[in-house]
C-alpha cells in the first residue's frame, strides 16, 4: 500500500480536468504565489525535525458523505513516519513499512526515487509546487483554522493566503486542484485541499506543528519485536 492510498485512503484523489490556459491568462506560475510557496518551503527546511499533528475527511458531496480521523506525522529529513486510524507508514529514506492493525500485516516496499507525490510520501506536502504543477494566488482570506491547544481542538480565526495548485498534465491525474490555505503570521500550512475529478474532496487540517522536536531513527524503520504475530508481505 502507498501512503495516503491510505491516506488515499489518507492525504489525497477527483470533477473535470481545469480549462485550458487562454492565451491571455496570467502567467502559470504565478510569481506572486511563488513567493509565499517558497517561504513555506524555507520555514519547513529550517526545521530539523517536524512532528505535526492533523484532522483528516473525505468528503463526497454528490453522494453527501463525510468521513473524518485524526492522525499524526513525523518527519525526519528523507524519513517520515503517518499514524492514521490503524494504519501506520514509516520511512527510513529507503525502504518503505506500511502496518494495518486491523490485518496485523506488515507490506515492504522500496521507496521510488522519482516519486513525488503526497499520496506516497508525506513530506512532499511542503515542495509539491516545484514539479509538474501551476500555481496561482486566489488572494487572502479570514479563515477558521482548527488549532490544538491543552489536548483540544479548538477554531480560530486566522489570515491566510490561498494558493491554488494544478497539475501541468491533468491527463490521468485523479484530482485537478489542490487548494493550500497558509496562515500568513506563520507561512504555514494549515489546510490541503484535494478536489478529485470524482466530485470528492480530501481535506487535511494541519492541527498543531512541534518543530524541532527529538525523534530517535529507530522511529522510522521497521521493528519485529514491537509487532509480535504480524504477516510480512515483502514486496520488493
Amino acid at each position: 500500500m502507498k501512503i495516503v492510498k491510505i491516506i488515499a485512503t489518507a492525504l489525497m484523489a477527483a470533477v473535470l480536468a481545469p480549462p485550458a490556459v487562454a492565451q491571455n491568462a496570467p502567467d502559470p506560475h504565478d510569481p506572486a504565489a511563488k513567493k509565499i510557496l517558497d517561504k513555506v518551503q524555507q520555514t519547513t527546511q529550517s526545521y530539523e525535525t517536524l512532528r505535526a499533528s492533523f484532522d483528516w475527511t473525505l468528503e463526497n458531496k454528490t453522494q453527501k458523505t463525510k468521513d473524518s480521523k485524526s492522525g499524526f506525522m513525523f518527519i525526519k529529513g528523507g524519513k517520515y513516519k503517518l499514524i492514521l486510524s490503524g494504519i501506520e507508514m514509516f520511512s527510513d529514506g529507503t525502504t518503505m513499512w506500511t502496518y494495518s492493525k486491523d490485518a496485523n500485516e506488515i507490506t515492504i516496499s522500496d521507496v521510488e526515487e522519482d516519486d513525488e507525490s503526497i499520496t506516497s510520501n508525506p513530506t512532499k506536502i511542503f515542495d509539491l509546487y516545484q514539479k509538474g504543477f501551476k500555481y496561482a494566488l486566489k488572494g487572502e482570506e479570514q479563515r477558521n483554522v482548527k488549532v490544538k491547544k491543552d489536548g483540544k481542538i479548538v477554531t480560530e480565526k486566522k489570515t491566510c493566503h490561498i494558493v491554488d495548485l494544478y497539475p501541468e498534465s491533468p491527463k490521468g491525474k485523479e484530482f485537478h486542484t489542490v487548494e493550500l490555505a497558509i496562515e500568513k503570521a506563520t507561512t504555514q500550512i494549515v489546510s490541503i485541499d484535494i478536489k478529485f475529478k470524482n466530485g470528492s474532496d480530501q481535506i487535511i487540517e494541519i492541527t498543531e506543528y512541534k518543530p524541532n522536536a527529538t525523534m530517535a531513527d529507530a522511529l522510522f524503520t521497521y521493528d519485529p519485536a514491537k509487532y509480535p504475530g504480524v504477516e510480512v508481505n515483502d514486496m520488493r
